[in-house]
């Protein structure tokens, strides 16, 4: 299984962050529920609490060898509420749903603001 981060979505006060899990293995494998999520500096050391989980569990979903399943994060453009944002991350940590492995992907500059910083249910497809 591999990770990566899909493009950054910006709309209404909204950001949303895809991150794309593709199976990179000779068999199939499922996917059900939420991926775990953190924030990481430059050290590794977490940046505020873990996402919380939003919206409804999906469907599993099936991968085959080659195919990709997302989670979206969420947070909220900057001064859109008096929250201030978190730091910037350096990493952003993901436990694949029903794993005790962790992945980590650059974060691009990704912070949480305005006090919300959650992760959607997997869905098929790459676009979170």
């Amino acid at each position: 299984m591999t990770l990566a981060a899909g493009r950054v979505d910006v709309g209404a006060g909204n950001v949303y962050l895809p991150l794309v899990f593709t199976n990179k293995g000779a068999t199939t494998c499922t996917l059900t529920g939420y991926p775990g999520v953190s924030l990481l500096d430059s050290t590794d050391a977490a940046i505020g609490a873990p996402a919380t989980r939003r919206g409804p569990t999906h469907s599993p979903i099936t991968l085959p060898p080659g195919g990709s399943a997302s989670a979206a994060l969420h947070t909220l453009n900057e001064g859109m509420t008096d929250t201030p944002c978190r730091r910037a991350a350096a990493r952003i940590r993901v436990y694949p749903p029903d794993s005790f492995d962790a992945m980590k992907i650059s974060a691009r500059s990704f912070r949480a603001c305005g006090g919300v910083f959650e992760v959607e249910a997997m869905r098929s497809g790459t676009g979170g």
